[in-house]
């Protein structure tokens, strides 16, 4: 075959499949082998990787450190607006760290019912649990020093505030008063 019957023969192909139809197949191609290459999903290529499993955890140690600074902030933050309490600090005691919910699948088979963790995996093939709640830390305690936390109508008024707030037990709630204060 020669070069201009090819091109007529693209061009008959062309028109009969229409323009526009031909051009979504071709951008389709283009998107796939950009996925497939990972040039549109801004991910890393395998193999260089810099994080390691070490690395991981101290991150998720960090975050529970991190949700408790945040929580201790935002406590303190709302108990200065409160009127005769000055100079506040706070300090949260956690029961547990954050808890990843994984998806369960369940297989009922002849009566028997069965259930598996559904797992997904990465472009390494590293199996990982498919994670569809993660649930915060519980609060185990939390102490509050602060001017005027001698006072027992205050000190029931920050505990029932600290109450509505978190799920923690007014027994598990001290306020204490300041030394600095007067």
């Amino acid at each position: 075959m020669r070069k201009d019957e090819v091109t007529e023969k693209i061009k008959e192909l062309i028109q009969k499949a229409g323009a526009m139809k031909l051009g979504i197949v071709v951008v389709s191609g283009v998107l796939l082998i950009l996925l497939s290459c990972g040039g549109l999903t801004g991910k890393v290529p395998s193999g260089t990787e810099t994080e390691n499993p070490v690395e991981r955890e101290k991150t998720s140690g960090d975050d529970l450190e991190s949700y408790q600074e945040r929580m201790e902030t935002k406590v303190k933050k709302i108990l200065e607006k409160v009127e005769g309490v000055e100079d506040v600090d706070v300090m949260i005691t956690l029961r547990a760290s954050k808890e990843k919910v994984a998806l369960k699948d369940t297989k009922v088979d002849s009566g028997k019912s069965e259930e598996e963790t559904v797992l997904t995996e990465d472009e390494n093939r590293n199996t990982s649990p498919y994670v569809v709640q993660e649930v915060e830390p519980e609060i185990e305690g939390i102490l509050v020093v602060c001017s005027g936390g001698d006072s027992p109508a205050l000190q029931r008024e920050i505990i029932d505030g600290i109450s509505a707030l978190f799920p923690v037990e007014s027994h598990k709630i001290k306020v204490m008063k300041s030394k600095e204060a007067k």
